[in-house]
């Protein structure tokens, strides 16, 4: 009798453990099927380099005689600017280029001149910077100079050379100054500081460079150093 309750007492014991072990053991895991997906892994941004060329074009008339130092005028973004087949920069996007030096026509047939460069594409209200530098001249009326110079003598100098023209439509190449980051989608990337690359692409510039020496003059003498800035050609 002693060893049958012996016996149903390890029976009871053994299934005691066995009832414990169950209601103990690591449940299945059963909450990551009603969990929420995980995202798959973004393919990144793509990301357009510096001195990836952009062709632009003249959107306004500029000339040696109705635009001076410092004026900024409209340009466009000629073809589609693509990463593989996806377009990061739509042809007509508006870009802006800058008047750096000018002279009117002058006396004895000398022609308007005019140097600017090309600026910054405005992408979506964000600026983009890029940069090319071009100088344009006037057709000197040399033919006519020596006719004058002849006949007139010293009142030759009433003889003017052709003002420097930038007709509508004239393609201008010109470059990215900063790498630009854009979505897998094409839109520009939210990490994208336009203000602050287009401050580090005009510190590379040599007016660039002349604007902010003239900034940190005493305040008198600041218009006068930033209108130097135009007084001669920036080389």
């Amino acid at each position: 009798m002693k060893k049958f309750a012996a016996g149903a007492a390890m029976v009871a014991l053994v299934s005691t453990s066995l009832s414990a072990q169950t209601v103990t053991a690591p449940a299945p895991a059963v909450a990551a099927p009603s969990a929420a997906p995980i995202a798959a892994p973004s393919a990144g941004n793509l990301t357009l380099n510096a001195g990836t060329p952009i062709t632009l074009a003249v959107a306004e008339e500029v000339n040696s005689s109705t635009h001076k130092e410092g004026e900024t005028f409209k340009l466009t973004v000629l073809n589609d600017v693509t990463m593989g087949q996806t377009v990061v920069i739509p042809r007509g996007t508006p870009a802006l280029g800058e008047i750096t030096w000018r002279t009117g026509k002058g006396a004895f047939g000398k022609s308007g001149k005019i140097e600017f460069s090309v600026r910054s594409i405005d992408l979506n209200g964000k600026r983009i910077p890029v940069t090319g530098d071009f100088r344009q001249e006037g057709e000197g009326n040399t033919v006519a100079t020596g006719v004058g110079l002849l006949a007139v003598g010293v009142f030759a100098g009433f003889i003017t050379g052709k003002r420097a023209r930038l007709p509508v439509g004239r393609e201008l190449m010109s470059q990215l100054a900063q790498p630009v980051p854009f979505t897998a989608d094409g839109q520009l990337a939210a990490s994208f500081d336009s203000d602050a690359a287009v401050v580090a692409a005009e510190a590379n510039t040599p007016i660039g460079k002349c604007r902010a020496q003239a900034k940190a003059q005493p305040e008198k003498k600041r218009d006068g150093a930033l209108k130097d800035c135009f007084s001669k050609r920036m080389e």
